[in-house]
């Protein structure tokens, strides 16, 4: 299975805003979302994170997608990172008008393609954002769906089959993260 890949469009704090270094407290994805509970016991960087639902302002959690795997071909792809449970990661905090884009697997879709014009906002169940036809204007995040983005190619190699990634990214802008 394919993990979520994240671009940083258009996001402040990747210049001159706030990246924090995380404590994963479980198997996370690039793409993910996280709400910042506080320092870690004994730290004076790593922050521990919850999953941010609809009531806290969320970060983005975006790590370098370094993988070590050159077994097989395909095996350095960024849909074979992953990140492991305790992993210190890079999150990017978010503001209003910041772009981002985040691939399929990294939302809770309503339906089975995304739809340009939806919202996406914190769930409590999981670190991925949900996508939503309407706010209720007490979400602590809101995002919107303002482009599809379809990147990547497929090569046929023969009987082998076929190698390459096509990959559909939600591009998102931040409407709202307080």
């Amino acid at each position: 299975m394919a993990n979520s890949v994240v671009r940083l469009d258009k996001v402040k704090s990747t210049g001159v805003g706030h990246i924090y270094s995380v404590l994963a407290p479980e198997a996370l994805q690039n793409g993910f979302v996280a709400a910042l509970k506080g320092l870690k016991a004994g730290e004076r960087e790593i922050y521990e994170i919850e999953k941010a639902g609809t009531t806290k302002p969320v970060v983005l959690i975006a790590n370098p997608a370094i993988n070590y795997d050159n077994a097989r071909q395909g095996a350095n792809s960024e849909q074979e990172y992953s990140i492991a449970n305790g992993e210190v990661v890079r999150a990017y905090e978010l503001q209003k008008t910041d772009i981002f884009s985040v691939t399929e697997e990294g939302l809770t879709l309503l339906g089975t393609d995304l739809v340009v014009g939806n919202y996406v906002i914190g769930d409590a169940s999981t670190y991925k954002l949900k996508e939503s036809t309407t706010v209720a204007g007490t979400e602590a995040f809101v995002g919107k769906i303002v482009r599809i983005d379809t990147l990547g190619t497929t090569a046929v190699t023969g009987q082998a089959g076929s190698v390459g990634r096509v990959l559909k990214y939600a591009v998102i802008e931040v409407q709202k993260n307080a």
